[in-house]
């Protein structure tokens, strides 16, 4: 996958979405920071990325630290990795 032109809050997506299904299913709750982390991001960047994935409605937040993907998301996700 290129990721020349994406933005980290694309990446987020597309990382959440592929630990997601690892785990069995795009709606499944993965911990923030793992998502984060994983792509190289600090704690901070994370939250503030988080936040703004909940408030366009493309994640929901679930219990503690944990986020998943709402159908909005699942669609953006599958459009950017169309693109790629």
């Amino acid at each position: 996958m290129s990721q020349k032109g994406t933005t980290k809050d694309q990446l987020f997506l597309i990382k959440l979405h592929e630990m997601a299904l690892k785990q069995g299913g795009f709606s499944e709750e993965v911990e923030s920071l793992v998502v984060g982390r994983a792509i190289g991001l600090n704690d901070r960047a994370i939250n503030t990325i988080a936040r703004d994935l909940a408030q366009a409605n493309f994640i929901k937040k679930g219990e503690g630290q944990s986020i998943f993907l709402t159908e909005h998301g699942l669609k953006l996700v599958l459009q950017l990795l169309k693109e790629v």
